[in-house]
């Protein structure tokens, strides 16, 4: 892939319209080009399921979900339904990007080098400007794929174990429409949706921690794909070096 920032982009610019509300959204972050190549490679991942029990986050692999039995499907989803209702629940598909990639046992993908940028001095001394935050070490990350019924509850980000500073959602929905859900939410004290911001393609989503925000559930009839590379801009160490050459 050939990856760089857009050239056109205003740091100084996209740093005033942070500081308003700790949030933004940057239209056109990489080349059409680029971007394009971005969405082939989500589309072909082996897609898991990622889901959370209480405090425990659930992780089924590719592998586990291709090996589910009705019996088994109905059960987790039953579950997730019930916790649902009164307490906090997320629900998608999601390919573990930065668990991968430093898995000497997985074979180097295409979206490893989209994962190289997002730590690249480039963006992170660009994210650093706009944010403020200049104690941004790193970023983990994970590609997610919401379908019809899956949904994140409302929650801040908070880990103060894992130093998160700021969150980033990348997005890689191609012509998502208004009616089909997906909205990253934004909310007030009140709870009022303060802001929603449609899944653009090509378009990252950035806000600082802690930020009360939910992705509102998508609608049972689309058929489009809601793709998106996500994950946190931290402030701690990553759990080895990350580039092309600590690849080889």
């Amino acid at each position: 892939m050939d990856l760089s920032l857009n050239p056109s982009l205003d740091a100084s610019e996209l740093a005033e319209r942070f500081r308003e509300n700790g949030r933004i959204q940057i239209r056109d972050f990489i080349s059409p080009a680029a971007a394009n190549a971005v969405l082939q490679e989500l589309q072909s991942l082996p897609w898991g399921l990622v889901y959370n029990d209480g405090e425990r986050v659930v992780q089924l692999h590719a592998e586990h979900v291709a090996r589910l039995g009705d019996r088994e499907a109905a059960a987790i989803m039953a579950g997730i339904r019930e916790r649902a209702r009164s307490d906090y629940q997320f629900f998608y598909a999601f390919y573990p990007v930065l668990t991968a990639y430093f898995s000497p046992a997985i074979e180097r993908r295409p979206i490893f080098e989209f994962y190289e940028f997002m730590n690249s001095a480039e963006v992170l001394d660009f994210i650093r400007q706009v944010t403020g935050l200049r104690g941004i070490n790193w970023a983990d990350g994970q590609a997610s794929w919401y379908k019809p019924g899956h949904f994140l509850k409302a929650h801040t980000d908070e880990s103060p174990a894992e130093a998160r500073m700021a969150a980033y959602v990348m997005n890689f929905s191609v012509d998502w429409d208004r009616d089909w859900g997906g909205f990253l939410q934004f909310f007030d004290r009140s709870g009022n949706v303060e802001l929603g911001i449609k899944p653009d393609f090509n378009a990252l989503n950035l806000f600082a921690i802690p930020a009360p925000h939910s992705v509102s559930m998508v609608t049972t009839y689309v058929t489009a794909k809601r793709l998106a590379v996500t994950g946190w801009f931290r402030g701690d160490q990553p759990p080895g070096p990350i580039g092309a050459a600590a690849r080889g």
